[in-house]
Order: structure tokens, then C-alpha cells, then sequence
């Protein structure tokens, strides 16, 4: 059967696809030819990327340290009293949509977690040089 169909049979059946593919576009660009929008309407050349030194350095998280934790690094808070601030602030929100003991309970759960957990615990050492007193390890 193959050998009685023509080369233009084949290659018709090679040109047809599934769900377009291998179908020539709706403009009728070829393969090696470009299609899209032509002329005024084209889409131009972005800008070249780039960032703003001068103004990043002053926004930067690196270089940005909280009060909390400038007083930890000067020895005017233990690192308990610190984590006990952050966890106050990670919940402030929580304020008057939880009862208070749902709200104790939260910061309870936290301050756990960050002295249990094994990747917490390794943040809260990177993050101030300190390991929580009761790590388990």
C-alpha cells in the first residue's frame, strides 16, 4: 500500500497535525518565515535591564537590622525576651479575633515551635548567633 500512494499523498499526510501543529498559522507565514504583528502596531524593544544602586542599599533586608534585634546583638535583651517580641508581633493581628486564651495558646505553639524545630532553630541561630535554651537535640 505505501509503495501505490504518491509523494504528494505523503506529504500531505505529513502536514496535517493534531490541534494545529504542523499546520501553517492563519497569516500564511511559512515555516522559516516570521509571523506576528507587523509595522506600528509591533511590539518594540524592551529597555535594558537595570537596578538602582545608590537607592537599594538603604531598603535592603540584609543591611536592614530591627531594633529588637540590634538590642539582642548590644546584650539589652536575653534571646528569650527577643523571641517572645517576635512571636507578640508575628500575632499582633490575631488581637481581639481570638479569645485570649486561643491567643496564648498561638504564641505558646510558636515559641515551641521555634525552639523543637530543627530548621527554626537553625534560623533563629543564623538569625541571631544564639540557639534557643531549650533545643531539643
Amino acid at each position: 500500500m505505501l509503495g501505490s500512494c504518491s509523494t504528494a499523498e505523503l506529504t500531505k499526510d505529513l502536514a496535517m497535525g493534531i490541534d494545529g501543529i504542523g499546520k501553517l498559522p492563519p497569516g500564511g507565514a511559512s515555516i522559516g518565515g516570521t509571523g506576528g504583528v507587523q509595522g506600528a502596531n509591533a511590539a518594540r524593544p524592551a529597555e535594558a535591564f537595570s537596578l538602582d544602586v545608590a537607592g537599594a542599599g538603604a531598603s535592603a533586608p540584609s543591611s536592614r537590622v530591627s531594633a529588637a534585634l540590634s538590642s539582642l546583638q548590644r546584650g539589652e535583651l536575653s534571646l528569650d525576651q527577643y523571641l517572645d517580641g517576635r512571636v507578640s508581633d508575628a500575632t499582633s493581628h490575631l488581637a481581639g479575633k481570638l479569645s485570649p486564651d486561643q491567643l496564648d495558646f498561638v504564641k505558646q505553639s510558636l515559641r515551641d515551635q521555634l525552639s523543637t524545630d530543627p530548621v527554626l532553630v537553625e534560623l533563629v541561630q543564623r538569625t541571631t548567633g544564639s540557639v534557643p535554651a531549650n533545643e531539643l537535640r
